[in-house]
């Protein structure tokens, strides 16, 4: 796969192929929620289909790394994080948020792992190179509320935490979990915020 694959575009009229992979939470929300959140302007899927599947597809929607950010009732980032941030601008207009791209579900078809396609991180490359050559707004970062179980993919794609608080979470969740890879996990898998600077694409 290369920059050149012709993912689709959603839309009300797509007829959806088979599709699973094996998170049931995305499986579900591709057949169910995609098109209705499309409809209410909430979010945009894009999709590829090979040998009559879907073999995977993405959302993105419009996010911010705000200076002013809870979750669970509390403050997402500490203070040194977010200078950090805003470090990365130089002695630009401070601001109190910088515009994101925001991959609200990513899901690989099961079906196409492990077949000498790295279909996941070749995505991922693509909407990287996306957001900086053919982007139509300002966009600085891409972030993603990542599950637990797919923290490890989104690292090796170089994808840092939004700070130590979401860090230490997924190193306690990782402790308490260590065969994840081996068993189907119970309950509810925890998020943890993460982001990729696209700024470093632009100095490379």
């Amino acid at each position: 796969m290369d920059n050149t694959i012709p993912f689709q575009r959603l839309t009300k009229e797509t007829e959806l192929k088979p599709f699973d992979c094996g998170n049931s939470d995305l499986t579900d929300y591709f057949f169910n929620s995609a098109k209705k959140d499309m409809e209410k302007l909430l979010t945009v899927v894009y999709f590829y289909e090979e040998e009559g599947k879907t073999v995977l597809f993405f959302t993105l929607s419009n996010d911010k790394i705000s200076e002013i950010e809870i979750k669970n009732g509390e403050p997402v980032y500490s203070k040194s994080f977010f200078r950090r941030i805003k470090d990365k601008f130089g002695r630009a207009k401070h601001r109190r948020d910088y515009p994101a791209v925001k991959i609200g579900r990513f899901g690989v078809n099961k079906d196409f792992r492990g077949k000498g396609e790295h279909w996941g991180s070749d995505t991922l490359a693509f909407i990287k190179d996306w957001m900086v050559t053919d982007n139509k707004t300002g966009c600085c970062f891409i972030t993603v509320d990542a599950y637990a179980t797919a923290v490890e993919f989104y690292l090796k794609n170089e994808f840092l935490f939004m700070g130590e608080k979401e860090k230490s979470g997924y190193v306690k969740w990782l402790k308490e979990n260590p065969d994840y890879k081996n068993k189907e996990i119970a309950g509810d898998i925890p998020t943890f915020a993460m982001y990729f600077n696209l700024l470093s694409l632009i100095d490379e």
